[in-house]
């Protein structure tokens, strides 16, 4: 790592209804507080909960997190986040093939290649937002909670704008964003998609 940076809410996407243009940043997920005014106490963004919607997804249920199909049986290590729904998008992970290094230009080939069951196209490597909004701070790794349950720091598809030769990490065990030199550096990828969500059907 040559630079760490700190990240204090988890970013988001989705909208309601038909006239909504956005909505409040996902939370957290801590919930103790150390002093009254801090995150623990405040909770502030939208959601129930880390991890249950204020409305039913698609399929019927306030899970946030399911698979392709609206379960939680994830046979393809797809991981679908209703939080990021829009009423016709939604953002997924493919958590498959975490146990492989790769420098960033092998990570962003990676991605870009995938090909996971019927998802034939369409993946890329994670960039630092969508990273960002499924790290939930009340945990240890960050990411370390059903159904993702990972120890791995991540590389980003995000370049630092300052040297371009760097991209954006997650220490996913001390819950910051590094900076790492693009050909040298190497870390663990987690994939994204954009579902398109017709019904209960996700392509």
């Amino acid at each position: 790592m040559i630079y760490g940076m700190w990240f204090n809410s988890s970013g988001g996407g989705g909208g309601g209804g038909a006239t909504s243009i956005g909505d409040l940043l996902q939370k957290t997920g801590q919930t103790t507080s150390y002093r009254t005014g801090d995150d623990g106490d405040i909770e502030a963004g939208r959601e129930f909960d880390f991890t249950t919607l204020k409305a039913d997804n698609p399929f019927g249920n306030t899970n946030r997190f399911t698979d392709e199909l609206g379960g939680a049986t994830y046979a393809n290590d797809i991981v679908i986040d209703w939080s990021t729904y829009d009423g016709s998008k939604v953002l997924g992970y493919y958590k498959g093939d975490v146990a492989t290094n790769r420098l960033w230009n092998d990570a962003i080939d990676w991605g870009v290649a995938l090909s996971v069951g019927t998802f034939t196209s369409g993946w890329r490597l994670a960039n630092i937002k969508e990273l960002q909004n499924i790290c939930n701070f009340s945990v240890t790794p960050v990411i370390n909670y059903a159904p993702f349950s990972l120890s791995v720091d991540l590389y980003a598809s995000t370049t630092w704008v300052i040297l371009t030769d760097r991209a954006y990490f997650l220490d996913n065990s001390h819950g910051y964003f590094g900076i790492g030199f693009k050909p040298s550096a190497s870390y663990r990828t987690l994939a994204t998609r954009d579902f398109t969500v017709t019904g209960t059907t996700l392509t």
